[in-house]
């Protein structure tokens, strides 16, 4: 019975230290905005499609982001909820999250609105929000974001 519960101690005390190690991988990924395209413009909504590049540098662990939850602004003006689900980011890679956005055209000021539909002028983009990593035994592991670009919504 001792070696059991010495057995159960261990391997308790092993997937701790592995817990900790996978957490510090993952606050190690990168985030960045690699485009934000308007899809469609409408009477009464501006369909968008965010891209964002996150980097996983980690050489052997892949990270698996179960959710993300935040807030696209444009010229510090609320545009969108934005949210993510379910992606797995292999070692030592980039991938290119993609999130449809569809904004209603009244919550947008008219310079904006204005910029979005000739598709020219700067507009600077803000993102902010948490992801949620999958953790060691089913554990999310919340990291907050917050990640700006500058310049025109179609490079």
């Amino acid at each position: 019975m001792k070696k059991i519960l010495c057995l159960l101690a261990a391997v308790t005390l092993f997937a701790g230290c592995s817990s900790v190690q996978q957490a510090a991988n993952l606050k190690n990924c990168t985030y960045s905005f690699r485009s934000v395209e308007v899809e469609n413009i409408g009477l009464k909504t501006i369909d968008l499609l965010v891209t964002l590049a996150i980097t996983n540098p980690n050489k052997t662990e892949t990270a698996k982001l179960k959710r993300f939850v935040g807030v696209l602004e444009a010229n510090d003006s609320k545009i969108a909820d934005l949210t993510l689900k379910d992606i797995e980011i292999p070692a030592l890679a980039t991938y290119p999250a993609k999130a449809k956005v569809s904004v209603p055209t009244a919550t947008l000021s008219s310079k904006l609105l204005g910029l979005l539909s000739m598709g020219s002028g700067t507009i600077d983009y803000h993102l902010k929000g948490t992801m949620y990593f999958e953790g060691p035994m089913g554990v999310e592991l919340p990291l907050p974001l917050d990640i700006g670009r500058i310049g025109s919504h179609n490079s």
